[in-house]
């Protein structure tokens, strides 16, 4: 069976750690030709080796760059540096934060940080993969990281519910401009997945714990599912597959 993602390549914005970090290796495991990781800092929060290293060890091909998705600069360099490897096939919007002070009463500068990284990010390295698959002519993939907040409110998440609904809007305006030039552009939801976060937290861990007893699947997702998911969304197994939020959260929001 041909490998989902043979021959491609991808850059993973927010790569090093958590989520992101899940993303960028189950590219390398499904095999990407190369895996081009854009971060802040190149440690992961989980410790441990860095991303690229641990593609690297397992034989594939990856690379760092230091980037910060509110500057288009940086996600044009981000992008210029998948020519070395053929030019890039999937970009995967996965940059994101959130906020410990959210909320209806959320502060205006506090709602402009969620807006400039979750939203405008979003759009910043989306646009600049897009250019370069069109100046390509061979069409590509764009996978946008939101939220199974994007997709159901919670009054502590009124900023950041804000912004990944307006992702995953983003998203089905992106498919619908650029289908005619062969680019998909899809969004995947994560529910409650098992990060550093989690792990460091025991008060986040048992807030979780009666979450995870309400959804059908009874537990935490892990970051290489929701991984082989965006895979799958980056490869020739989904192409007639655009302008979808897709939830991986276990079934939660299924049932809320």
């Amino acid at each position: 069976m041909t490998a989902m993602l043979e021959g491609k390549v991808v850059a993973v914005t927010g790569g090093a750690s958590g989520i992101g970090r899940g993303i960028a290796l189950a590219a390398a495991r499904h095999g990407a030709k190369a895996v081009i990781i854009g971060d802040l800092h190149d440690q992961p929060r989980e410790g441990g080796e860095t991303t690229h290293a641990l593609i690297a060890l397992s034989g594939g091909t990856a690379s760092f760059r230091k980037a910060d998705v509110t500057s288009r600069a940086d996600m044009d360099a981000l992008v210029a540096e998948a020519e070395a490897f053929g030019g890039i096939d999937l970009m995967v919007c996965n940059a994101g934060i959130a906020v410990p002070d959210d909320g209806p009463e959320i502060a205006p500068d506090v709602f402009r940080k969620l807006i400039a990284i979750n939203q405008e990010g979003a759009l910043l390295s989306a646009q600049a993969a897009i250019a370069a698959m069109i100046a390509r002519g061979k069409g590509g993939s764009v996978v946008m990281i939101s939220s199974m907040g994007g997709l159901r409110g919670a009054g502590f998440t009124t900023g950041y519910s804000a912004t990944k609904g307006a992702v995953n809007m983003m998203t089905a305006a992106l498919a619908d401009a650029h289908g005619p030039q062969n680019i998909r552009v899809n969004a995947v939801c994560p529910g409650l997945i098992h990060t550093a976060l989690i792990e460091s937290s025991p008060a986040v861990a048992a807030a979780i714990e009666p979450m995870c007893q309400r959804m059908p699947l009874r537990r935490l997702g892990q970051p290489s599912e929701v991984g082989d998911v965006v895979a799958w969304l980056g490869s020739p197994f989904s192409s007639f597959v655009t302008g979808v939020t897709l939830p991986v959260d276990g079934g939660q929001t299924a049932i809320l």
